[in-house]
């Protein structure tokens, strides 16, 4: 945000500390008792969801332990417009739809966990209720994901994310 304020030295400085408290949250997360390197079901819910994702969700102070791999689920079922014109690099997300009770039975995870890890995804912004687009079901959410590579950091003041794009529901990029 204010790199045109840092010479050289001074945005290495501050590269480094960044690294080293990400390398911080991600030891942190490893050692918590309900994560995928601890837990077996969640170790099965985080396989079969290969997704690329970004460091920056070790960031985010998830107080449900499902909120993260609810958002790997969410983004490995992303669906994209298809552009006949455009190209490849336009890809944006549509809304989906999120059935809590299907979800459930998939994983083996409580409802009311879902529901609440959902909620948390909601109120961080990583991912938006879609009123707009009405769901196929009435026991389903719509819901549109946003792209965690466009993630510049977690604002504790506002208490959700903070995206470096005006689209963050925009799938192309994953570099910065």
């Amino acid at each position: 945000m204010y790199t045109h304020l840092l010479n050289l030295e001074q945005r290495n400085i501050l590269q480094v500390a960044l690294a080293r408290n990400l390398e911080k949250k991600k030891r942190a997360f490893k050692k918590k008792g309900l994560s995928h390197f601890n837990n077996p079901k969640l170790k099965k819910i985080f396989e079969e969801n290969e997704v690329d994702f970004s460091d920056k969700l070790f960031e985010i102070p998830f107080k449900c332990y499902f909120s993260f791999y609810l958002y790997l689920i969410l983004k490995n079922n992303v669906q994209f417009l298809d552009w006949t014109d455009m190209p490849y690099y336009f890809r944006i997300a549509v809304s989906q739809d999120l059935n809590i009770n299907k979800l459930s039975k998939q994983t083996g995870v409580c409802r009311n966990v879902i529901r609440k890890a959902f909620y948390e995804l909601v109120r961080f912004k990583l991912v938006e209720l879609s009123e707009d687009v009405a769901p196929n079901h009435k026991l389903c959410k719509s819901c549109l994901v946003y792209n965690d590579w466009y993630i510049h950091c977690f604002d504790s003041e506002l208490g959700h994310v903070l995206y470096s794009t005006e689209i963050p529901f925009n799938f192309y990029n994953k570099e910065r």
